[in-house]
């Protein structure tokens, strides 16, 4: 293939960044510790200097930290990243590696007294602000929603007193009162360490050493706080941060992360490209020369690689569009694994979209729209979906391909009719139990008789019925015939249980990385051979993002212009670091795909821009 022939170039020295990784190991020398910030780009082996540097410090204290009782810390982005990186580090135990929300909440949990005053605080506060604009406000539905938000928060107020012991899972759904939400922990531990003394001491003991990974995301609170606490415990405390400013997608992120750190921090900068061939590292540092001066190297040894443009009108049919460009990417880079729908990556801008191209959108919009379920709908642990992706659809699978050792070895495991303790204490005997196990499996079974479908609600109204798996508090809501709550959780909830099973199996596996598709700000970090890039802002409902004005498709607002003028972020430098990010996933080739209503301003832009060429664009 032309394309991805290596083309030596011998003035790139492949080696150019190893300096960056002694220069952080200064950073922990005795005598002159510092906290630093490694400028990594898309490619330059962040984490693999990430890696080193936590062996170093392994091998150089992790003996004196653990006989003290302290740790290093890793807060990374992703519950996968923590994994991984918990891997390669073989699981040893002088390194507390989690997301930042499951770190704030470990270093918070024990102080219930201070959460209860903070959670009690918090709560009239919001009461407060909801009845000023009560008063000033408009009425209609939005002062409806005003006066049911005041009765829930005073109701909560109510119960926070009899709270023993607030709860809160960092990786799923939080439902009940004495239940801390995502925002709520983030916001309480960081003013906790930003104004107790007695905090940053805590913090500082238990870890003193704090590495972050994709710092240019992680919570602006937090970084604020940190700089505070470097500040003041200089010497003892050792903050390091790995990111790229460019990678900045998520607009609770540090704006600006890189002019804020002080002069005395060391800033070691990795300028190579290891992932990319060279074409796509043109492309991604001629995006990038829209918003700083950074740019990137390519390896030597990389292959040249492919981009194109493909502009096609709004309203295209999408699919016949994706379907032509892949098999066009096949042709011109001689590469049949665009001819493979399994092979090559999908980038859309939002998850709904994915739920429109791989049908799972009846089981996704109401819970999307909702607002209710952000992390835990992107994530899949929203508890009945949860059990339904986990317990009940391996069990239908197994019954299909009539599979009765994993049938007996799912129910043996997860159901109740079998757990030891109900044995032991029920009046029936083990076989009895045995028969109502193997009852309620055929009589949930039999919701696919003669081929039928059933919906999400059917499934769990039987393993509900039967006892076959916990279901949780909220089904029997969910399942009452005539709901007259207001719970907004439930309401979303009964209208996309309503889809079918084969939606839920459909968003199991997207939300599970099984599918071609991705969003572009669910991939960052990853790499992949070949990516589809899909552009589509009249498909997206969002806001925060858009092709359209990035490609001068669509004219700046006035709040953009405004933006500009205070050297604000506007939506267009947001859009063009989700676009550099999106096709720096590219490792060989890389297809971009702008559904436009002004094919001819898409097309100038990309050429006045220098982003791609008259020969690498293509008009559908």
């Amino acid at each position: 293939m032309t394309n991805s022939t290596p083309i030596e170039n011998d003035s790139i020295d492949n080696h150019i960044d190893d300096h960056v990784d002694q220069e952080i190991q200064e950073c922990f020398s005795v005598e002159d510790p510092k906290c630093f910030f490694v400028f990594a780009g898309a490619g330059s082996g962040k984490t693999r200097s990430l890696i080193n540097i936590l062996t170093f410090l392994d091998e150089d204290r992790g003996e004196s930290l653990s006989k003290s009782g302290k740790q290093i810390a890793v807060i990374t982005y992703t519950n996968a990243a923590c994994d991984e990186i918990s891997r390669r580090l073989q699981y040893k135990p002088i390194f507390s590696i989690s997301t930042i929300h499951s770190f704030l909440w470990e270093l918070i949990k024990s102080y219930q007294t201070d959460i209860k005053e903070w959670v009690k605080q918090s709560v009239e506060a919001e009461i407060s602000e909801l009845e000023k604009k009560q008063l000033s406000g408009r009425g209609g539905k939005a002062g409806e929603k005003r006066i049911e938000d005041i009765r829930r928060k005073k109701e909560r107020l109510e119960k926070i007193k009899t709270v023993k012991k607030f709860s809160y899972n960092p990786n799923g759904d939080n439902v009940g009162y004495d239940s801390l939400s995502h925002s709520e922990v983030v916001k309480m531990s960081t003013e906790f360490i930003m104004r107790e003394p007695t905090m940053q001491d805590i913090l500082v003991t238990k870890y003193p050493i704090l590495l972050i990974d994709e710092s240019q995301d992680t919570k602006k609170e937090l970084v604020d706080a940190l700089l505070k606490v470097c500040e003041r415990y200089e010497g003892e405390f050792t903050v390091g941060m790995f990111g790229d400013t460019m990678q900045r997608i998520y607009n609770d992120g540090k704006e600006n992360l890189a002019n804020c750190i002080p002069d005395k921090w060391a800033k070691p900068k990795k300028i190579m490209n290891h992932r990319s061939a060279t074409r796509i590292v043109d492309l991604a540092n001629a995006i990038r020369s829209t918003i700083d001066e950074q740019q990137q190297k390519a390896r030597s040894d990389a292959n040249t690689g492919t981009v194109r443009l493909f502009i096609a009108q709004s309203s295209a049919g999408k699919d016949s569009v994706e379907e032509k460009v892949a098999q066009m990417m096949a042709t011109d880079t001689g590469d049949d694994g665009w001819r493979d729908k399994a092979a090559y990556k999908s980038l859309i801008l939002e998850h709904h979209m994915a739920a429109s191209r791989f049908d799972f959108s009846g089981l996704y919009t109401p819970l999307n729209d909702s607002g209710k379920f952000d992390t835990a709908l992107r994530d899949g642990s929203i508890t009945e979906l949860s059990i339904l992706a986990k317990m009940v659809l391996p069990l239908v699978k197994a019954y299909q391909e009539k599979n009765d050792f994993e049938v007996a070895k799912i129910v043996r495991k997860n159901s109740p009719l079998l757990d030891k303790k109900t044995l032991a204490a029920t009046m029936e005997s083990q076989a009895e139990m045995l028969q109502k196990a193997e009852d309620a499996v055929e009589s949930l079974m039999g919701l696919w008789a003669d081929g039928k479908i059933p919906s999400c609600l059917e499934v769990l109204r039987s393993i509900r019925d039967t006892g076959l798996f916990e279901v949780g508090s909220r089904v029997d809501d969910l399942l009452t015939e005539d709901y007259e709550g207001e719970d907004q959780k439930v309401i979303a909830l009964r209208t996309a249980l309503s889809a079918p099973f084969s939606e839920l199996e459909r968003y199991s596996l997207y939300v599970t990385d099984n599918t071609r598709f991705a969003t572009h700000q669910g991939v960052k970090g990853l790499e992949f051979l070949r990516v589809m890039v899909i552009m589509d802002d009249a498909q997206a409902r969002g806001f925060l993002f858009s092709y359209e004005k990035l490609f001068g498709a669509k004219a700046k607002t006035d709040t953009d212009l405004r933006n500009e003028r205070e050297g604000k972020d506007t939506g267009i430098t947001r859009t063009a670091r989700l676009f550099y990010v999106a096709c720096t996933r590219a490792q060989n080739s890389l297809a971009v795909v702008a559904y436009t209503k002004d094919v001819d301003s898409v097309k100038n832009t990309a050429l006045s821009n220098n982003w791609f060429s008259e020969n690498e664009i293509v008009i559908l």
